[in-house]
């Protein structure tokens, strides 16, 4: 590093760039100047200063003796793992054996273990030096060494073969060799270790994964009570009222299709509202929402059963909340500007790519915002929270106006049934008289009595409840719909 000058200390202090800067007027303040030199370590590097004043940064420099020098080393050596550092001391000129010390302290390497002064880990919350919260600090130290911390190659010691759902690794196995990401002939295998080893999560005695689980499992919340995400449409643009909401346990495979059917329940724009065919057209392009429930669903953190992924839907907007971090030192931006991979579950997103659901591997943010751009949408959005990764995309309109509580009522109460059951299609109708005739019965039966399909039925089911003329009673296995 070359030797600061006087006016190189300037120039870094007038930047106002406070998140990488620490001043200190002496170093009395030793310890409080390296917790937050431990804080850039962990977060994107910055500059120590000692010798400046705090409030008005005026540059006053303090007296350097062979102890101060000492003293500086000594706090030095606390750092873990040890780090080479260098103080630079700078001559304040007017003001004799006055000299003002300079401390660099790099940004981390990407999937660096996080470092620890005096066994204490920090971190930069704004200009804020805190100290580093356990859950981030074990996951900051999985991801420096993913391979042996990794969830995903864990075995899952009480799955068995018959825990694996075979029309789902059909599917993925079909779908890997109809996009050429898996060898024709892996449809010839019979058993089903041999049909789950193109996906690459097997142990190296052919045991389970949590990984396999997850992707292929019959029933993963079993093993894993934090495999579900959770859908919602929220009445609005804040999330106080509930149009519809769901908990989707399943398997990856199996959420990512339910999120999509989501959003075609609650996003429509355009087209034959009773077949969501190619003629359909939804708010945010439906390969939009692909990309983002893989990144969503691919690049989860597992260690914490307390997180769990979310899609939430708003009259103006849907945000994707993700549990976990993007990689330390990367931003959303260098994704888009050179598309790479570094997947936390390596070899979940693998799976979910050889099985044919993403389009491109490392081109998931570049493509959510390409596809976003030319639907005419705003730039998407990242968000950093403690703990989770929050992706916006805005509406070019909204999906439709609030309806206030008067509004509601007046819905309900002075418009009867039947002049709101006129309105709607033939088959919807159809749909309306098999629930008025049969109370409590599920969707499946409905898609099997009116020989829709499920989206379909799902549609109209929506629309139903919309017009008020129906309502779903009891919890979503065990319920059913009952007209009103």
């Amino acid at each position: 590093m070359k030797e600061l000058t006087l006016h190189d200390i300037e120039t870094i202090i007038h930047r106002d760039e406070s998140r990488y800067l620490e001043v200190k007027q002496t170093t009395g303040e030793r310890v409080a100047g390296m917790q937050s030199g431990c804080a850039f370590l962990n977060t994107e590097g910055g500059w120590l200063f000692f010798g400046i004043h705090p409030k008005t940064l005026k540059i006053l420099g303090q007296d350097v003796a062979d102890l101060t020098r000492q003293d500086l080393a000594k706090e030095m050596r606390k750092f873990s793992p040890a780090i080479d550092l260098y103080a630079q001391y700078v001559d304040v000129p007017g003001r004799p054996n006055q000299k003002v010390i300079a401390i660099w302290f790099p940004a981390p390497a990407v999937m660096a273990a996080p470092y620890t002064y005096d066994s204490r880990p920090y971190y930069k919350v704004e200009n804020t030096t805190s100290i580093m919260p356990r859950e981030m600090f074990d996951e900051r130290i999985r991801l420096s060494d993913p391979k042996k911390f990794s969830w995903e190659l864990t075995p899952c010691p009480y799955a068995t073969l018959d825990d694996i759902d075979g029309n789902t690794l059909t599917k993925a196995i079909n779908g890997g060799i109809q996009t050429g990401r898996i060898p024709a002939e892996a449809a010839e295998a019979t058993t089903t270790i041999d049909r789950l080893r193109p996906f690459n999560v097997l142990t190296p005695e052919d045991g389970l994964t949590n990984g396999a689980v997850a992707l292929f499992g019959k029933e993963p919340v079993r093993f894993f009570s934090h495999c579900r995400v959770r859908l919602a449409r929220f009445e609005g643009l804040i999330m106080d009222k509930f149009r519809d909401q769901a908990v989707v346990e399943a398997n990856l495979f199996q959420q990512l299709q339910a999120i999509e059917d989501f959003c075609r329940k609650h996003m429509f724009l355009s087209g034959d509202q009773d077949d969501f065919d190619s003629k359909n057209e939804l708010t945010v392009p439906v390969k939009v929402i692909r990309e983002a429930s893989l990144n969503l669903l691919a690049h989860r953190t597992w260690w914490s059963e307390a997180m769990t992924p979310s899609v939430a839907i708003f009259d103006d907007r849907i945000e994707f909340m993700n549990p976990g971090a993007f990689p330390v030192g990367t931003t959303p931006e260098e994704f888009r500007r050179r598309p790479h991979s570094l997947p936390i579950n390596e070899k979940i997103a693998g799976a979910l790519f050889k099985g044919g659901k993403a389009e491109g591997w490392g081109r998931g943010i570049l493509n959510i915002f390409t596809y976003c751009k030319e639907a005419g949408l705003p730039e998407p959005e990242y968000d950093f929270v403690t703990h989770f990764v929050c992706l916006t995309i805005r509406f070019k309109n909204p999906l439709t106006p609030r309806l206030s509580d008067d509004k509601v009522n007046d819905n309900r109460n002075d418009r009867p049934n039947d002049s709101r059951i006129d309105r709607l299609s033939d088959s919807v109708k159809k749909t309306y008289q098999i629930i008025r005739d049969n109370p409590g019965i599920q969707r499946k039966r409905i898609s099997e009595l009116a020989d829709k399909s499920i989206p379909t039925i799902d549609r109209h089911l929506a629309i139903l409840v919309k017009e008020y003329v129906i309502e779903h009673r009891d919890s979503d296995k065990t319920g059913g719909y009952y007209a009103k």
